[in-house]
């Protein structure tokens, strides 16, 4: 600030004589004469001489604090003479004064300077500490004019806020609060995300700053589909008094719509194209039949493709653009992971049509809907169990799937309390089976797990009888018999062809069926039918868990669990359906809650085993 008038000059003399109000030099009570004779020099105009009078002190008066208030009106008069070249060493003295008083208004005087010399960030840097001083009125509007003009050059956006918060709290009004407010608004656009999450923290709670933060957030929060930002954001606007703005209250609807979903819309991930296009095929007619005997939600529903990018666009159109509550699908391991990123950040369920234990691992608001290996291989084991078997072999195909499941079956039995033998593994693609049987049969152990296709256990279970090891029921064995086997068969290795084909081979054998089309239960039978009906065949396991999963949701959102979250914490504590499949509800830990259903090959049907 320069002043360069005789007016200026008198003005300058009351502001260094006005007693400060809390900041205060006992020095000043009983000025020495020598003082008060340059202040008159220069309130009389004659600056040389006030000038003189001050440097000649200085000099007879060293180490003394009245020499530091010296320099101080010395450094105030040469600003306003003369500028701040050569005001500023005398400030830069006059801040090193044992009198607090003199030391907190020399820095900001030498703040004042820094700014004048186009120098906002260490303008700031000085003014940090004397924020949250109350100096006298005209100094204290010259701590708000710098600080202002500071925040609106300076690229050190964090620091600035800091200091506006802290004169807010403390500095009184600001002589131009529309442009303060405005200075404000520009740093908060200076910020980072990751610095205005910071700072959320530490400003005041519900102070101009923090709140102009908390918009700032609340903005990217939406643009990114990050609900946290979201939520935490339209909290601290909503519980102020900003929320009066309407701009600010428009803003927090959103956010609430945002964070809630609209519970009239759910969203659909299914690979319609490409790859895995049957399983959608059947997902999409399942949840479609649901959705016409529930009467709602909606379902939006978006191609993946099977591919990872097409499912992070289609789910942020679910999320960003639709709204959903909730999201049914995908299927692949790949673009379970694309998806969980976007519904993460929003806190949207994802209820994934994935075998694989890792699925829920990729965030704390994925469902897997399906079993994974483990769960069938525990269910049929624990059945075998409880019959009394001890003894367990696998035979495999030699592929990623098949030692996988050798590993999970090893120690399922282990812990189980039973024993194995070694497996047996032979090439994918295998036709002939004899000497993989043989080998098998070497071995003392007579319940088998058979882990392949149906198509090719069509051909497994012959190969048995033909080495005189027959699977049948209670022990009822063909008179031409040498052995009894007992196979146990995950739900890979079924189809409902199979009976047709190979049920004298495999009676007595374990299955899991998660659904079983010939269930009369009453459910499954009205199922049945309406599929039938409406789509010429009947239904199989993929069109059976999209039926459910739509049920699921449809019958929470019923309950009153309409928002995301709700939704999401609602189906973690087990609401659940009347299913047509083995899985009506989830588990805590956001997989099936109970086993699925093991059913036992009798003649051609299956019986199921409670």
């Amino acid at each position: 600030m320069i002043f360069r008038n005789a007016s200026a000059y008198a003005a300058l003399i009351v502001l260094v004589s006005c007693a400060p109000k809390g900041v205060q030099s006992p020095v000043e009570k009983a000025l020495p004469v020598e003082i008060e004779h340059a202040r008159t020099l220069v309130s009389n105009g004659d600056v040389a001489g006030g000038r003189n009078a001050y440097e000649s002190f200085i000099i007879s008066h060293p180490g003394t604090v009245e020499a530091d208030l010296a320099r101080l009106e010395l450094g105030i008069l040469e600003a306003a003479s003369s500028g701040c070249a050569r005001a500023t060493l005398h400030f830069q003295q006059a801040q090193d004064s044992p009198d607090r008083a003199i030391a907190l208004r020399a820095s900001l005087r030498y703040a004042a300077c820094q700014l004048d010399s186009k120098q906002p960030d260490e303008a700031l840097e000085t003014l940090d500490p004397l924020a949250g001083e109350r100096f006298a009125d005209a100094e204290q509007e010259l701590l708000w004019k710098t600080a202002v003009g500071a925040s609106e050059q300076t690229l050190n956006a964090p620091l600035a806020l800091h200091v506006m918060d802290a004169l807010l709290e403390k500095g009184g009004t600001p002589p131009d609060p529309e442009r303060a407010s405005a200075a404000i608004d520009v740093l908060v656009m200076k910020l980072a995300i990751e610095q205005a999450a910071v700072l959320f923290d530490e400003l005041r709670l519900g102070a101009a700053p923090q709140l102009a933060v908390a918009r700032r957030m609340l903005e990217h929060g939406l643009e990114t589909q990050d609900a946290d930002l979201v939520a935490m954001s339209t909290d601290a606007l909503r519980q102020s008094t900003a929320v009066e703005d309407p701009e600010v209250r428009m803003l927090v609807a959103r956010g609430d719509e945002f964070l809630h979903g609209n519970p009239y819309l759910l969203g659909a991930l299914l690979p319609l194209s490409g790859r895995g296009r049957e399983v959608g095929r059947q997902l999409l007619q399942g949840m479609q039949l649901a959705a016409l005997h529930e009467g709602g939600p909606e379902l939006i529903v978006e191609d993946t493709a099977g591919d990872p990018s097409n499912t992070t666009a289609a789910v942020e159109s679910l999320i960003g653009d639709q709204r959903v509550v909730a999201v049914l699908g995908p299927v692949g391991t790949r673009t379970i992971a694309a998806a969980a990123e976007s519904t993460r950040r929003a806190g949207v369920p994802l209820l994934t049509f994935s075998a694989a234990e890792g699925a829920t691992g990729e965030g704390d608001q994925v469902f897997r809907f399906l079993y994974s290996p483990r769960d069938e291989v525990r269910a049929l084991v624990r059945k075998a169990r409880a019959r009394g078997a001890s003894r367990y072999v696998i035979l495999h195909p030699d592929h990623g799937y098949g030692r996988m499941l050798r590993r999970t079956f090893d120690e399922e039995v282990a812990a189980a309390g039973g024993s194995t033998c070694e497996g047996v593994a032979y090439p994918p693609g295998t036709r002939s089976f004899v000497d993989y049987v043989k080998a098998l049969l070497e071995e003392e152990c007579n319940v088998v797990l058979l882990a392949d296709v149906a198509e090719q256990v069509a051909s497994i279970a012959p190969t048995f009888a033909a080495e005189d090891a027959w699977s049948a029921r209670a022990g009822r064995l063909p008179g031409h018999a040498e052995r009894e086997v007992h196979f146990l068969l995950p739900s890979p290795s079924w189809s409902s062809k199979l009976l047709a084909r190979a049920s004298r081979y495999l009676q007595g054998a374990l299955v899991v069926v998660p659904f079983y089309g010939e269930s009369e239960a009453p459910t499954n039978v009205d199922f049945r039918k309406a599929y039938e009906e409406r789509y010429g065949r009947p239904p199989e396991t993929f069109a059976a868990y999209g039926y459910d999963a739509y049920r699921m949701i449809s019958a929470t959102l019923r309950q009153g669990y309409q928002t995301r979250e709700a939704l999401a914490e609602a189906l973690r504590a087990g609401t659940g359906v009347t299913a047509v499949t083995s899985m009506d509800r989830f588990s805590p830990e956001r997989t099936p809650a109970h086993a699925p259903r093991v059913y036992e090959v009798r003649g051609t049907v299956l019986e199921l085993q409670e």
